[in-house]
């Protein structure tokens, strides 16, 4: 369900009017997750690496309150009660097409329909047709999650749809696992408004990511 908020109200109103005047708001961070059990685990029992950190991650925001605002196709400052995941999944021999999963607190049930969307992909449908149905329904309720399990990398920067202005949810990547010692680590990495989000909250955000992916 969609909240308006009443910025006046607002425990976050100082924060929102100092850096809507900003010419980027946005803020781009990435950290590494230990995700030694979860990759190890994952590869003994057959299931995917991959959706179980899309759930860790998707849980992760949820779980985080200013993760959840936007603002909405007539500028309103929202509140989601909840939030889904949209990710681009590969397609060989072509690009990719985006897939909307919504959010499942139950990893079983979680897991079970993210299987069933991935697995039926279209092989020749447009990437971007999830992406533009968002930005038409005008409702931002939900976080971007790219994955580039080839790649490990200490940093990303997402293009802007606009001058000053990046997409209206959070944008994250997440990197290839790779040994470190007897560990393994992967990046990720967000990019957040800070007219909603502050350091502390994405530090929260990495503390629950790690969370999840030992333990549902």
């Amino acid at each position: 369900m969609k909240h308006i908020i009443d910025i006046n109200t607002w425990s976050r109103r100082d924060n929102y009017l100092f850096y809507q005047g900003a010419l980027n708001a946005w803020v781009c961070i990435t950290s590494e997750v230990d995700c030694t059990e979860a990759f190890e685990e994952s590869k003994r029992e057959g299931t995917s690496f991959f959706v179980r950190y899309l759930y860790a991650i998707l849980r992760a925001a949820n779980e985080i309150d200013e993760y959840r605002y936007r603002k909405d196709i007539e500028g309103r400052v929202c509140y989601y009660d909840k939030i889904d995941v949209i990710t681009p999944i590969a397609i060989p021999g072509r690009t990719f097409y985006t897939v909307r999963i919504p959010y499942e607190k139950d990893y079983q049930t979680f897991y079970r329909q993210a299987r069933e969307i991935i697995d039926s992909v279209p092989q020749d449908g447009d990437p971007y047709f999830t992406d533009k149905q968002v930005v038409e329904q005008g409702d931002f309720d939900v976080i971007n999650l790219s994955a580039t399990p080839g790649l490990y990398f200490t940093s990303v920067v997402y293009p802007q749809v606009s001058a000053g202005c990046g997409q209206n949810f959070p944008l994250m990547n997440a990197g290839k696992a790779i040994k470190r010692g007897d560990r393994r680590i992967m990046p990720v990495s967000i990019t957040v408004s800070h007219e909603f989000v502050d350091g502390s909250h994405n530090a929260r955000f990495f503390e629950l990511v790690h969370k999840y992916l030992v333990s549902f």
